[in-house]
């Protein structure tokens, strides 16, 4: 016949419950991470670029000094600078094209105009181009 230890018996080998869960240490702060955030979030807007590529600067600077990496401000510095890229060259190749447009307007004078295959209709404070095929 084999003899039963009851469960609480502090002779038993055997723990009686789970054992207890281990310490969980708290995330490391990131300094500039928040900031990075936000920059990256600005990056996707365009007419807020400009702001979130030097939030993003400022946060990767603030990270990097603190010795970690900042992935969110890297990636908003990048699509920052590829939207203000963008900006830049689509004004690179309107303004010269409206100021051309005003010039030939104010040239030409009030009135509905046709130039070559333009069709200029110009006012004293706007003026529109039509380009027929």
């Amino acid at each position: 016949m084999t003899s039963l230890t009851p469960l609480g018996d502090p002779s038993s080998s055997t723990p009686v419950g789970p054992p207890p869960p281990p310490l969980q240490q708290p995330a490391p702060v990131v300094p500039g991470r928040t900031l990075g955030i936000v920059g990256f979030a600005l990056s996707f807007f365009a007419v807020l670029n400009l702001a979130g590529l030097v939030l993003c600067i400022v946060a990767l600077v603030r990270s990097k000094r603190a010795g970690s990496g900042n992935g969110f401000a890297l990636a908003g510095i990048i699509i920052a600078s590829i939207g203000i890229a963008i900006a830049v060259l689509i004004a690179a190749l309107t303004i010269p094209m409206l100021v051309d447009a005003a010039l030939t307007c104010q040239r030409l004078g009030d009135g509905v105009h046709q130039v070559g295959n333009a069709t200029y209709t110009c006012t004293p404070t706007s003026f529109r181009v039509f380009h027929s095929m």
